[in-house]
C-alpha cells in the first residue's frame, strides 16, 4: 500500500468515528454528553441523541493481526488455545481491528475541571479512548483538556452472551462531568448462524495429516479409502456451479468427519453507508469423545483447526462446553454423538423468522451439551429447534433432513429422507419383473453388507422391513414437531426416496430401535445456494439403464427448481464403520454473508 493510501485509509477510519463532533463550546445541560450510534445506522450523528436503542458493540473475537499463536513445546489445552484473540489483549490491533470496535464520542464540554468514564460490567466491555493519535485504554479519567476539545472512544465487548443470567449482553457507560452525569447503553451482537441457503463460499475437506501439525508438533497421516474419487466428483460440481475456489484443507487425520466438528456463523454491526460489518465465526462443536485426547483437551482433537487454521482477520473461533461431561464416560460412550456439529442446523428465514431459528436433534438423555445449546438460545434471535433423532444410529438432524433454495413457497424447502418412499420403489421394481436385479450396482460386492442383494430378497430381508418401520415413524414424528414448532407443512418438503436398516444393537446398550441407511441418504447432502444440491451417488438398482433412486431424487428436487450434481462417497463415507455418514458429514463449507439481513432492524 502507497503512503498516501495509507493516509486515506486511516483518515476514513477517523472519520466513521468523529462524524457529529460538535466545536468546542458549552454544551446545553439538555444535551447528551455522549454520542454513539444508537439510530444504528453506521454513523454518529444529532438523531442518536434520541436514543432508541441501544448501539451496537461486537464481540472482539477475531485475530486481526494474526498474532495468535497454536504452538510451543506442548500442544495448548483446549482452554488456552481459545482463549487468544482480539478482546484477549489492551491494544487496538490496527487499523482492521478498529473497525471491530463501536464508535462513541464525548461531545465537547467547557468549564470543566475533568471527568470520568466508567463502563458497569468492566469484565465483558473495554474502553479505548483516543490520545495523540492513536487508541489506548481508558483508564477512567478524562482531562479538562480532552473534554473541551471532544473525546474519541471506540469500545469492544470482551466476549458474546453465553449465559443471560450471568450477563445479559447489555452494559452502560457512565460520564461525569463536574455536577453532570450521562449513561449510555450498548449491546453486544449475537451470534446468528449461517443456513443452507446462503450461497456457497468455500468448501473444506478433510486433509490425512494430523491436527497436530498446525501445532508444532510432528503427524503423519495417509489418504482414506475412497477419498480421491469424493475430492474428484466434488470439484467438477463445483466447477460447474462456477464455485472455482481451491479446497480449504482441513488437517483431521484419521477423523474425516468434517462436518461434525464446528458450525458457521456470523456477527455484525451497523457500518457507514447502511452497510452492515460482518465478523464470521467459526463454533467448535463441544464433541468429547468417548476417550478424551488428554484431561486438559477433552474435545475432539480434529475440531482444534477452528483455532489454530480458521481463526484470523475477521474470523472468529468459539468454544462453549460443559468439561464435566468428560467424567462420565458412559454417557460419552452412549449419548455423546449428539454434541456434534452435524447435529445441528438452521432453518431458513421466513415472514415469521427473518433470521431463521436454530434446529438441532435429540430427546430424553440424547441430547447436546447443554452449556453449548443454553448459549446458542441466549443470543436471542433464532430461537432453538429440538427434534427427535433418537432413532437414528449416530442421532444426526442431517440424517434425514437439509434445505436448499427453491420454487416453493417461502423460496426454500426441506429435503426429507423417505423410507416409505425408497421401499416403494424397490416394490414397483420387483412387480415389473426386475426382483431379481441387484439392490447394489456400481460396488465392489466385498464392500457392501450382503454381496449379491437382490431386490426382491431386499424387500424381504427383516433389517430393512424394521428399519422402515421404525425410520418412517422417526421422520413423521420430526416433522410433526417442525410443524408445531415452526409451521412447516408438506408444501414446504421435498421428499427423496431413502432406505433404512435397522442397526444390531449390542446387549447393555442403552439406545434401541436405531437406524441407518443401507444405501448412500440422498437428504444427507450439501445446497450450494446457486440453485445444486451436492448429493451422494445412491448406487442402486436400474431401470432402463438408470438408478431409480437417482431418477426419483432428481425429479422431485427438479420440481422445486433445483438441480442435482452427484458425487461419490461410498468407500469414503457411506460404508465406513457401523454407521457411516454421507456427502454433509464429511464436508464442512463457508457461506457468502454479503446478503444477510441486518438484524436490528428485524
Amino acid at each position: 500500500m502507497t503512503h498516501h493510501a495509507s493516509i486515506v485509509r486511516i483518515a476514513v477510519l477517523t472519520l466513521a468515528l468523529s462524524a457529529g463532533a460538535l466545536p468546542a463550546s458549552a454544551l446545553p445541560t439538555s444535551t447528551p454528553m455522549l454520542r454513539a450510534d444508537a439510530n444504528r445506522d453506521g454513523v454518529l450523528t444529532a438523531a442518536d441523541d434520541a436514543r432508541r436503542a441501544p448501539a451496537i458493540m461486537m464481540a472482539n473475537l477475531d485475530d486481526d493481526q494474526s498474532r495468535c499463536t497454536s504452538s510451543g513445546p506442548r500442544r495448548l489445552s483446549d482452554e488456552v488455545l481459545a482463549a487468544c484473540n482480539d478482546a484477549a489483549d489492551e491494544v487496538v490491533n490496527g487499523p482492521e481491528d478498529l473497525k471491530d470496535l463501536a464508535p462513541v464520542e464525548i461531545r465537547p464540554t467547557v468549564n470543566s475541571a475533568g471527568g470520568t468514564l466508567a463502563v458497569d460490567r468492566p469484565d465483558k466491555v473495554r474502553v479505548f479512548v483516543q490520545r495523540a493519535g492513536r487508541f489506548v485504554v481508558l483508564d477512567g479519567a478524562l482531562t479538562r483538556a480532552e473534554l473541551r476539545h471532544g473525546v474519541r472512544l471506540a469500545v469492544e465487548a470482551r466476549d458474546i452472551v453465553r449465559d443471560r443470567a450471568e450477563w445479559s449482553g447489555q452494559a452502560e457507560l457512565r460520564l461525569r462531568v463536574g455536577t453532570r452525569t450521562d449513561r449510555l447503553r450498548l449491546q453486544v451482537a449475537p451470534v446468528l448462524f449461517e443456513n443452507d441457503t446462503m450461497p456457497l463460499r468455500r468448501v473444506v475437506v478433510a486433509d490425512p495429516a494430523a491436527p497436530a501439525t498446525l501445532e508444532g508438533q510432528q503427524g503423519a497421516g495417509t489418504e482414506k479409502p475412497g477419498q480421491a474419487a469424493y475430492e474428484r466428483d466434488l470439484r467438477n460440481a463445483l466447477d460447474a456451479e462456477g464455485l472455482t475456489r481451491p479446497f480449504v484443507r482441513w488437517p483431521a487425520g484419521g477423523d474425516q468427519w468434517l462436518g461434525d466438528m464446528y458450525k458457521t456463523a456470523y456477527m455484525s454491526m451497523p457500518a457507514p453507508g447502511g452497510k452492515e460489518h460482518r465478523m464470521a465465526v467459526n463454533l467448535r462443536a463441544p464433541g468429547i469423545p468417548p476417550q478424551p485426547p488428554a484431561p486438559d483437551r477433552p474435545l475432539r482433537d480434529a475440531s482444534r483447526p477452528v483455532f489454530t487454521l480458521l481463526r484470523g482477520p475477521d474470523v472468529a473461533g468459539i468454544q462453549e462446553y460443559d468439561p464435566e461431561r468428560a467424567n462420565d464416560p458412559e454417557s460419552l460412550q452412549y449419548y455423546g454423538s449428539a454434541s456434534s456439529a452435524s447435529n445441528f442446523g438452521t432453518l431458513p428465514p421466513d415472514r415469521d423468522n427473518p433470521l431463521g431459528r436454530i434446529l438441532y436433534g435429540g430427546a430424553g438423555r440424547f441430547v447436546p451439551d447443554g452449556r453449548f445449546t443454553g448459549m446458542l438460545a441466549a443470543q436471542g434471535y433464532q430461537d432453538p429447534i429440538m427434534v427427535d433423532t433418537t432413532w437414528l444410529g449416530v442421532g444426526h438432524l442431517d440424517e434425514f433432513l437439509h434445505f436448499v433454495p427453491s420454487n416453493g413457497p417461502r423460496g426454500w424447502s426441506a429435503v426429507v429422507a423417505d423410507p416409505a418412499l425408497g421401499m416403494g420403489l424397490l416394490r414397483r421394481l420387483d412387480a415389473t419383473g426386475h426382483g431379481g436385479d441387484p439392490l447394489v450396482r456400481g460396488v465392489d460386492p466385498a464392500k457392501t453388507d450382503h454381496p449379491g442383494l437382490t431386490v426382491s430378497a431386499a424387500l424381504r430381508l427383516p433389517e430393512l422391513v424394521d428399519g422402515t418401520r421404525i425410520a418412517t415413524a422417526g421422520v413423521a414424528k420430526a416433522l410433526r414437531q417442525l410443524r408445531d414448532q415452526a409451521g412447516l407443512t408438506e408444501r414446504d418438503i421435498v421428499r427423496v426416496p431413502a432406505l433404512f436398516k435397522r442397526l444390531e444393537i449390542p446387549a447393555g446398550y442403552p439406545r434401541d430401535n436405531l437406524t441407518v441407511t443401507a444405501l448412500p441418504d440422498a437428504a444427507n447432502g450439501v445446497s450450494t445456494g446457486t440453485g445444486a444440491y451436492l448429493a451422494p451417488r445412491q448406487h442402486g438398482p436400474r431401470r432402463n439403464g438408470r438408478d431409480v433412486f437417482e431418477s426419483a431424487t432428481e425429479q422431485a428436487l427438479g420440481r422445486a427448481g433445483v438441480r442435482v450434481r452427484w458425487i461419490e462417497d461410498w468407500e469414503f463415507a457411506h460404508h465406513v464403520g457401523t454407521a457411516g455418514g454421507e456427502i454433509h458429514c464429511v464436508t464442512n463449507v463457508e457461506r457468502d454473508l454479503s446478503g444477510t439481513r441486518a438484524w436490528w432492524k428485524e
